[in-house]
């Protein structure tokens, strides 16, 4: 099965599970580091599943995602 990590999007970004297994579990230089911006899509995703699922606080989701976007910002700079 097929994980949409842009499902708003008009141009949709699919991956199959395992790929997208093998993003969210890669942690090299930390969680939130991310190496590409698919294996960030792929984090994002992830979480707000996580939320949604109710595996997180909205307070864990929050401090989560920002960290993640954070770095995510530091690297474009």
């Amino acid at each position: 099965m097929a994980v949409n990590l842009r499902p708003l999007s008009e141009h949709p970004l699919l991956l199959d599970e395992a790929e997208y297994e093998a993003l969210v579990q890669r942690k090299q230089g930390g969680w939130s580091e991310c190496a590409d911006e698919t294996e960030w899509l792929a984090k994002l995703h992830y979480l707000r599943n996580g939320l949604q699922a109710g595996k997180l606080t909205a307070e864990q989701f929050e401090e989560r995602e920002e960290r993640l976007v954070q770095a995510w910002l530091r690297r474009q700079l």
